[in-house]
């Protein structure tokens, strides 16, 4: 059962943008030693570095987190505008 044959799409394809590839250094060289500049995932290994947001580290392979501690005055506060809040 011949059917009619379809037309081939003749428009290009559009390029992905590119990724930032660019983390920033993960190691630094201090004198004749090369120092890792991120914390290593526990669970993982020393193999595998964990991203460094502004509360906490995570390991993208595992999904560990560790969260960084707040100060006692900024928590105190956190805790009196939410009474303030529910008033």
């Amino acid at each position: 059962m011949g059917g009619r044959k379809r037309k081939q799409k003749s428009h290009e394809k559009k390029q992905a943008t590119p990724r930032n590839k660019n983390k920033g250094p993960m190691w630094t060289v201090q004198g004749d030693k090369v120092v890792r500049s991120r914390r290593s995932c526990p669970k993982c290994g020393p193999a595998v570095f964990m991203a460094e947001h502004y509360d906490r580290s995570h390991c993208g392979s595992c999904g560990y987190t560790l969260f960084k501690r707040q100060q006692a005055s900024t928590v105190a506060e956190d805790r009196m505008q939410a009474r303030r809040r529910k008033e």
